[in-house]
């Protein structure tokens, strides 16, 4: 498994597993599959509303319809990364999703600039399928695309340690009393950030960004280095959910 080293916006180095061209073209094929199966619909939705008998009047309702039905397939990429955290269905399903390269979510400039792009990276080499994409992906030392290049974008694996974003917010007891309020000052990112550092496998290195986390925190929020530095990271994500009210 490649791995890739990024420094995060609190000076932290995380690793990330980078997903691999088989899981790519595997997403890739499910979402085509989903698009397939829809154009199946819409051909005989529309075939049931233009009529057997394309008379030209005929004709010109089944453009019309067609062109309404193409809407999401042009945009089906770009509104579910946009909406799914950086996944399409197929990309959830392998458990891969687009991150920056800083590790923090992408904008919806990064996803328009991937979209984009998509028309060099795949459609430009028709018949050769997204020839450019896979080429490109193999030879760059962080898994990109052209697309994500152009970005500032990557595609990791989401099975290593615990998925970010769907272990932020955890149950709090009612009568728990947060132990530092100062976690109101703490973005969703940073959050991110903490979770993504404490799922890592332990180990020197792994050590070694709790450490800089712990310090750069600490610092933030104006609180005296701790002596239990994991504990302290978990002790912030806990009152991070009480205060914005995840009980």
């Amino acid at each position: 498994m490649e791995n890739v080293n990024i420094e995060t916006t609190q000076n932290v180095n995380i690793e990330y597993p980078i997903a691999g061209i088989p899981e790519r073209m595997a997403a890739a094929l499910l979402d085509l599959l989903i698009m397939a199966g829809y154009m199946l619909i819409a051909s005989i939705i529309i075939k049931n509303i233009a009529g057997d008998n394309y008379r030209e009047s005929r004709w010109e309702v089944s453009y019309i319809l067609w062109a309404v039905f193409s809407i999401p397939l042009l945009f089906y990429t770009l509104a579910f990364e946009t909406f799914m955290n950086g996944q399409t269905i197929g990309k959830r399903a392998v458990r891969i999703k687009v991150m920056r390269l800083d590790g923090r979510q992408p904008t919806f400039g990064n996803y328009i600039m991937r979209w984009i792009m998509r028309i060099i990276d795949i459609f430009l080499t028709s018949p050769l399928f997204g020839v450019i994409a896979i080429i490109t992906v193999a030879v760059n030392g962080k898994g990109q695309r052209l697309g994500d290049i152009a970005a500032g974008t990557m595609v990791v694996k989401t099975t290593y340690g615990e998925e970010i974003g769907k272990t932020i917010f955890t149950n709090i007891q009612e009568e728990y009393v947060p132990e530092y309020p100062q976690a109101t000052m703490l973005t969703l990112n940073e959050v991110n950030v903490i979770k993504r550092v404490l799922s890592l496998k332990p180990d020197e290195n792994s050590e070694e960004a709790v450490v800089k986390l712990v310090t750069k925190l600490s610092e933030h929020l104006g609180i005296n280095p701790p002596i239990d530095n994991r504990g302290f990271l978990k002790a912030l994500v806990k009152d991070y959910n009480k205060v914005n009210g995840r009980n």
